[in-house]
C-alpha cells in the first residue's frame, strides 16, 4: 500500500490552460445534492494516456463543449492543445511515438451523422506534422509499432470494396508513414474475408481471423489462418460453426513463438490458452475465470512485450497477472485504492494509474517509482461527491427453474434496506450485459431515494454459455421470468415494498418494461420504455430498421429470437404489442426520431393502443436523437422527467 501522505494534488498551473477553455462544470446547488447534470454531463477529462518514454500524457477534455486533444508535458507541467473543434469530438487516441500521436473525429451529439466520423489523423505533439491518413484510402488504425518510426499499421478494403453481404469483413494489412501518407501492402497473399489480423510484438502479421456467413450450413463460420512470419504462406489452423467448439487468436507473446487463443472447449466459460501447432490444439490453459468468459484483452509490460496478466470483465473488473512483480505492484494499488478498478499503464519511469468504481467516474493518478510518490492528475467529474454516491452490490438469485441469475443491487444512500421502492432496470441488447461500474442513470434513482435491480437474465453475454444459451427463444417467457423472480426475492428479503416497483428499461429492455406490464400486471405499478421493441417480428419486417435483412438477422436472430415463418405462434404470445390489452399501469415511452435500430413505429403503435383504453402514456420523442440520447440536454430532460413520474406513482404505496 502507498503512503497517504505521497498523494499530492498536482498543482493548477498544470492544466490551467485546460481549465480555462473548457466548459464549467455543474455544481450542485448544495453540498448535499445530486443533480442530473452533475451526473449526466460530460467528464471534465478523460483518455489520459503516457507517451512511449512517459515523459507526456495525452488527455480529452472538453472544449466548447466539444471533445479536445491536449498534451501535457509532466516535467514542465504546459499543456497544448492539439485538436478542437465546434463540430466534432477527438476520439480513439494513440501515440506513435514520443513526438507523435494518432486521433480520430465523430460527432458524439448528433446521431446523423454519428457513424461518419474522419480519420485517423496524425500530428506531432508542438502542433506541427498534420497528416489525414484517409486522404488517400480509407483506413482503420491495426497496430502502432516500437521501431522508432513514424509508421503505424493499418487496414483497409482498397482491394475489395465490395465485399459480400454476408462477410464481416473484408481488409488487407499496410504499412503506412503517417508523415507522408505512404502505405506499403503487406498482405498481397491474403486468406479473403479476414475481419480481424493479429500482429506480433515486432510488427509482422501472423494470424488472420475471417468471419462470415456461411450458406451451406446457415450459420456464420470462423476460419483461422496462420503463418511462420510475414513472408510465410498462410495455413489453415482452425475452422469452425459458431456455437461449435473453436477457437480464436488473440494475440503472441514477446518470443513471437506463442501464440494466445481464446475459447470455451467443452467448458461453460471462455478461457485464455496456449496454441500448440503441431496438433492444431490449444495445448494448455492459462487463465479461466468462473464468473465471466475472457475476451481478448491481454496485459504486457510495455518495454518487453511480454504478456504478464490479463484483464477480465467478471462480476467486477479484474486484473489477474502471471508476473509476481506486476502482481504485487497492482496489489499495492488496491490497497490504496480499495474497492475499485485499478489499470496500471507503465512508460519509461512512471507509471499511470487510473482508478474507477461505481461511485468514482474515473481519476488519473502518476506514481514514480524511484520517489515512491503518487500524485493525482485528473478527476473526471470532480463537481461529483463520492461519499454521497450509492454503492453497487454484486448480487445472485435462484430462478424458478433453478438456473442462477447474477445481477447488480443498489441501494440508496442513506436509507435503511427495507421496504424500499424499487426499480428493475433492465439491460438492451438482449444479448449484452450489465456491468459494475459508474452508471450516471443508477446513480440518479439512487439519489431519488430508489433501489435499483440489474439483472443479467439468461441471454445475457460474457457470463458462459449456460447462462446465455437458457435465453434463446425466450421473450416474454423465461427471459421475463428472470425478472420477476429478482423482484420477488428482494421483496421476500423484506427490502423491497412489493407494492411500489417499477420495471425500466431501453431497447431489449424496452420490450421487457411493456411485457412485465402485460404478464405481471400486479407486480408493476408503473413502466418507463426507452427505444424499446414492442413486437419482435417488427424487427424483421419493418423495412427501414437496420436489423431487417443483416446478415446478423439472416443468419443469427432467428436462432436467438425466433423465425417470424416458422415461430409465429411464439412471436405473438411474446409479443408486448399484440397483448397490449393486458396493460393497465401507466407508462412512459420515450423515442428518438431517428432510430433505425428500433424506428419509432415500434412506439407509436403501442402508445396508439394504450390511449384507445385510456391508459396513461406519457410519450416523448426526442428530434435528431436515435437509439438513445446523444445530446447533453436530452439525457437532462429524460432524467428529469423520469424523476417526475417515479415520484408520482412510487413515492406512496399503491392502494
Amino acid at each position: 500500500m502507498f503512503p497517504s501522505r505521497f498523494i499530492q494534488c498536482v498543482p493548477a498551473a498544470l492544466i490551467a490552460g485546460l481549465l480555462l477553455l473548457a466548459a464549467p462544470a455543474t455544481l450542485a446547488d448544495t453540498a448535499n445534492t445530486i443533480t442530473a447534470e452533475q451526473l449526466f454531463s460530460r467528464a471534465q477529462y478523460g483518455s489520459p494516456s503516457l507517451s512511449p518514454d512517459g515523459k507526456q500524457m495525452s488527455v480529452l477534455t472538453p472544449i466548447n463543449g466539444r471533445l479536445a486533444l491536449a498534451v501535457i508535458d509532466l516535467k514542465t507541467r504546459e499543456a497544448r492543445v492539439l485538436a478542437s473543434s465546434k463540430v466534432w469530438d477527438a476520439a480513439g487516441v494513440r501515440w506513435i511515438n514520443n513526438k507523435r500521436v494518432l486521433f480520430s473525429v465523430q460527432d458524439t451529439r448528433d446521431v446523423m451523422e454519428k457513424a461518419k466520423g474522419d480519420g485517423p489523423f496524425a500530428i506531432n505533439i508542438d502542433g506541427t506534422g498534420f497528416r489525414d491518413l484517409s486522404e488517400k484510402m480509407r483506413v482503420r488504425v491495426l497496430a502502432t509499432l516500437k521501431d522508432g518510426s513514424d509508421d503505424i499499421l493499418v487496414t483497409s478494403n482498397k482491394r475489395s470494396p465490395d465485399a459480400g453481404r454476408d462477410d464481416f469483413g473484408s481488409s488487407d494489412v499496410y504499412r503506412m508513414d503517417t508523415k507522408s501518407g505512404k502505405a506499403k501492402l503487406l498482405t498481397f497473399t491474403n486468406p479473403g474475408k479476414v475481419n480481424n489480423w493479429i500482429v506480433d510484438e515486432q510488427g509482422q502479421v501472423r494470424a488472420a481471423v475471417s468471419f462470415f456467413g456461411d450458406k451451406a450450413s446457415g450459420r456464420f463460420k470462423t476460419v483461422v489462418n496462420y503463418r511462420d512470419n510475414q513472408d510465410a504462406p498462410w495455413k489453415v489452423i482452425s475452422e469452425f460453426l459458431m456455437d461449435d467448439e473453436g477457437y480464436v487468436p488473440v494475440g503472441f507473446d514477446a518470443d513471437g513463438k506463442t501464440m494466445y487463443v481464446t475459447g470455451r472447449g467443452k467448458e461453460d466459460k471462455e478461457g485464455l490458452y496456449i496454441w500448440d501447432f503441431a496438433t492444431n490444439k490449444p495445448k494448455s490453459l492459462v487463465f479461466r475465470h468462473p464468473e465471466a468468459d475472457f475476451g481478448d484483452d491481454l496485459i504486457r509490460d510495455w518495454d518487453s512485450g511480454k504478456v504478464v496478466g490479463v484483464f477480465i470483465n467478471a462480476y467486477k473488473p479484474e486484473a489477474h497477472y502471471f508476473d509476481e512483480s506486476w502482481a504485487q505492484l497492482q496489489a499495492n494499488f488496491n490497497a490504496t485504492f480499495p474497492n475499485a478498478f485499478n489499470s496500471l499503464q507503465k512508460r519509461g519511469d512512471r507509471i499511470l494509474v487510473t482508478t474507477t468504481s461505481d461511485i468514482n467516474p474515473g481519476q488519473a493518478f502518476l506514481y514514480e517509482p524511484s520517489t515512491g510518490k503518487l500524485e493525482q492528475l485528473l478527476s473526471y467529474k470532480p463537481e461529483l461527491n463520492p461519499e454521497l454516491l450509492s454503492p453497487m452490490k454484486t448480487v445472485s438469485y435462484t430462478a424458478r427453474d433453478g438456473l442462477e441469475i447474477p445481477g447488480y443491487l443498489t441501494l440508496p444512500k442513506g436509507k435503511d434496506a427495507k421496504k424500499l421502492p424499487l426499480v428493475a432496470f433492465v439491460h438492451g441488447g438482449p444479448h449484452a450485459r450489465d456491468d459494475w461500474g459508474f452508471s450516471p442513470m443508477v446513480q440518479f434513482l439512487a439519489a431519488q431515494g430508489y433501489a435499483v435491480l440489474q439483472p443479467n437474465f439468461r441471454m445475457s453475454t460474457g457470463l458462459g454459455w449456460k447462462l446465455h444459451r437458457a435465453g434463446w427463444k425466450q421473450w416474454g417467457l423465461a427471459m421475463q421470468d428472470d425478472i420477476t423472480d429478482g423482484v420477488n426475492w428482494l421483496v421476500k428479503e423484506g427490502i423491497v415494498d412489493p407494492k411500489r416497483v417499477c420495471i425500466m428499461g431501453a431497447s431489449y429492455g424496452g420490450y421487457a418494461t411493456m411485457y412485465g406490464l402485460v404478464k405481471d400486471p400486479d407486480l408493476y405499478q408503473c413502466g418507463i420504455n426507452y427505444v424499446g421493441v414492442t413486437d419482435i417480428s417488427m424487427l424483421f419486417t419493418v423495412a427501414w430498421s437496420d436489423t431487417s435483412d443483416s446478415a446478423w438477422t439472416r443468419f443469427r436472430q432467428k436462432d436467438l429470437h425466433g423465425d417470424p415463418d416458422k415461430d409465429v405462434d411464439y412471436m405473438k404470445k411474446s409479443s408486448a404489442l399484440e397483448n397490449a390489452d393486458r396493460i393497465t399501469k401507466p407508462v412512459m415511452m420515450a423515442y428518438g426520431s431517428e432510430d433505425i435500430r428500433v424506428p419509432l413505429i415500434h412506439g407509436e403503435k403501442m402508445r396508439d393502443k394504450l390511449k384507445a383504453r385510456g391508459i396513461p402514456v406519457e410519450w416523448i420523442v426526442y428530434a435528431g436523437e436515435g437509439h438513445g440520447w446523444s445530446k447533453p440536454e436530452n439525457n437532462y430532460d429524460f432524467a428529469h422527467r423520469v424523476g417526475a413520474f417515479l415520484k408520482q406513482h412510487l413515492d406512496k404505496p399503491a392502494k
